[in-house]
């Protein structure tokens, strides 16, 4: 994951490579592992945070928030134990020291930044009781398309049928009407969009809105639907 967020280029970027990582098990229990695309090793010692590497030095850079939201959002959203280091809700720059104390300036500049992060844990811990999958054992990445850069997977707690679905642009390109198969019939509800306006005054506010499923093969469903999204965008779905 971290390659896919660091390359400079889309064209580079490994969809399967994605799809391999979202779903790892280790000895069939999705949650004998910890998930993060931040710590104090990977930080630390010439290492530097996600944006800072992403903007060449300029955390602010459209592409380094953009791509952070990206692994954020995998983190939050992908089974296993997810952990996030000090900082990252924030956009912190360069890189970890034990000696230095976090600036809680960012903090106060980055209000956008980490209200997606709020939004991303409540809906990991279905706080509003609609994203119950992304606290089960089920996950399935049924849409890879490595040639615009999308994955999509489902994640469930008791059924298939009752599952979250997460849309993953990794491109600098938005959709509309992007087609992808669907767990179950009824209406999907978007519950997030990551280029929401008000998470960073840079971000497109490109819009998304639910739909019903229709009748028709796709992506292994017996149905599918037709959503946007915002250039490296994210967008989580669930019935209702």
């Amino acid at each position: 994951v971290h390659e896919a967020l660091t390359t400079m280029e889309d064209r580079d970027r490994d969809m399967h490579a994605i799809s391999r990582a979202v779903c790892t098990h280790y000895n069939g229990d999705a949650f004998q592992r910890v998930i993060y695309t931040e710590s104090h090793d990977e930080v630390a010692n010439g290492k530097c945070r996600i944006p800072e590497e992403i903007g060449g030095g300029d955390v602010e850079n459209y592409f380094a928030k953009k791509r952070m939201v990206l692994g954020a959002a995998l983190t939050l959203t992908s089974p296993g134990i997810p952990m996030l280091f000090q900082g990252q809700e924030f956009l912190a720059p360069g890189s970890f020291n034990d000696t230095e104390p976090l600036n809680w300036d960012w903090a106060a500049a980055h209000g956008g930044l980490t209200q997606l992060y709020r939004d991303l844990i409540a809906l990991r811990r279905d706080l509003r009781g609609v994203t119950p999958g992304l606290r089960g054992q089920g996950c399935h990445v049924f849409h890879v398309n490595n040639h615009d850069k999308l994955v999509a997977f489902a994640r469930w707690d008791d059924s298939p049928e009752n599952a979250t679905v997460v849309i993953v642009n990794f491109a600098n390109q938005a959709h509309q009407g992007y087609t992808i198969g669907l767990p179950a019939a009824g209406n999907w509800t978007v519950r997030f969009n990551s280029d929401w306006h008000g998470y960073d005054q840079a971000f497109e506010d490109f819009p998304c809105y639910g739909t019903e499923a229709q009748h028709g093969n796709y992506d292994g469903y017996p149905q599918h639907g037709t959503f946007d999204v915002g250039p490296y965008g994210v967008v989580i779905l669930s019935r209702g």
